[in-house]
């Protein structure tokens, strides 16, 4: 009987996605027979409310010195962490040699802006080639896994965090508790901490089976967020949602009974509950709405190359794998794909899908009559970006929430 992560009761599956390669392991033509696939089985505990996969791969490998996702790559992910960053700031700027850090730093896209106000900081992330990058930034970073144990070591060496953040690393990680009683070690009695990840709510309401991936062990709700951090004496206080990834939720946690609970709060509380997200059938029904998805992709994909239709890609995001390899759709139906992540270029599409991937410079000069959106959460900057692809009779599909062609 497969347990619960958070809580350690039984866990109920309810939807499975078949074989599935790990989402970003992008490869080269001569390591497509050394793949390595898993059964990717969401479940649903009732105990906690927290939506996990059953079983997902050793966290090395998809986490080391080859890791494909690289933040800094956008733009409008630049701006949405310095306007955080800028808030961070302004709250800290009455507290004495005030520090900061983040697990899951990434390339430092955050944590460069608190370097340059000279403000003490610590990134760490577990993938040794983002690290590299954020030193060449000028950023404190610690190559390791965050837990306890990192945790205690360093309290020693630098002291308690006014702020801890962990933005879109929540999700990655399968010894949850460990991490969040490190953050609860970690933390000074009225610091706070900040993460942010999809949202549970958003990908039920948008049908957005794409979040669900390795990396992406779990989709967080506030109920589901309360009730781990609870269990080492600490609570959300706030709570901030917006649009990026398809719909994300920023969460301001503190210790217990330290700082006044928002109005907001209580409001998304009652959101949840409207949503029935503490039920199962909850899950079976957004099960059936996928599958529906599923075959409306692939079919309208069959469709137009029945018709001798050239269609392409935008985006490599690692979300893509699971709607490529879900929906099996291949290089026999789309051409290629078009991304700026040098890590990414010139690579093949993980799984049985195996779609070269080019440079997005290329994608004006090249001829297609479609193009799949896969990154659809950036629809706006994208579609700006590329306008003249309508004007010259180039059509988009947008694959979630609903499947849409714009001409």
């Amino acid at each position: 009987m497969s347990r619960c992560r958070v809580c350690f009761k039984p866990i109920k599956k309810f939807m499975s996605f078949g074989k599935m390669p790990i989402a970003n392991s992008f490869i080269k033509k001569d390591k497509f027979k050394k793949q390595y696939f898993y059964d990717m089985e969401a479940g649903f505990c009732k105990s906690c409310s927290t939506f996990q996969l059953i079983k997902v791969p050793k966290a090395k490998l998809m986490f080391n010195e080859k890791y494909a996702y690289l933040a800094s790559t956008s733009n409008f992910m630049k701006k949405h962490w310095s306007n955080l960053s800028k808030k961070i700031i302004n709250n800290l700027k009455n507290n004495k040699n005030p520090f900061v850090v983040e697990i899951g730093s990434n390339d430092g896209i955050f944590l460069e802006n608190i370097a340059k106000k000279k403000i003490n900081h610590l990134g760490i992330d577990a993938s040794k080639n983002v690290c590299e990058i954020s030193k060449s930034k000028g950023i404190n970073s610690l190559n390791a896994f965050f837990n306890e144990k990192t945790a205690r070591k360093i309290v020693a060496k630098y002291g308690k965090a006014d702020v801890i953040v962990c933005t879109n690393t929540m999700h990655h990680i399968e010894d949850i508790n460990g991490v969040v009683k490190g953050m609860s070690d970690l933390l000074k009695d009225k610091g706070t901490i900040i993460t942010e990840d999809p949202s549970l709510k958003e990908m039920l309401n948008k049908n957005a089976y794409d979040q669900i991936y390795a990396e992406h062990m779990y989709i967080w709700s506030l109920s589901s967020i309360n009730f781990l951090f609870g269990k080492y004496k600490m609570e959300v206080y706030d709570i901030e949602n917006n649009k990026l990834h398809g719909g994300c939720s920023r969460y301001f946690i503190a210790k217990n009974n330290v700082k006044k609970i928002t109005k907001k709060v209580q409001v998304h509380k009652i959101l949840e509950k409207k949503l029935k997200i503490n039920k199962l059938s909850t899950y079976i029904n957004f099960k059936n709405k996928v599958n529906s998805l599923k075959k409306e992709l692939k079919s309208k994909l069959i469709q137009l190359k029945k018709r001798n239709k050239i269609i392409v890609g935008y985006g490599a995001p690692a979300k893509s794998t699971t709607i490529l390899n879900f929906c099996n759709i291949d290089y026999k139906l789309i051409d290629k794909i078009f991304d700026n992540s040098n890590t990414k270029i010139n690579k093949y599409t993980p799984g049985k899908s195996l779609i070269k991937i080019e440079n997005s410079d290329k994608f004006k000069k090249t001829k297609s009559d479609y193009c799949v959106l896969f990154a659809w959460n950036h629809q706006k900057e994208i579609l700006a970006k590329e306008k003249n692809y309508l004007e010259k009779n180039g059509k988009w599909i947008i694959p979630v929430p609903s499947l849409k062609v714009i001409k």
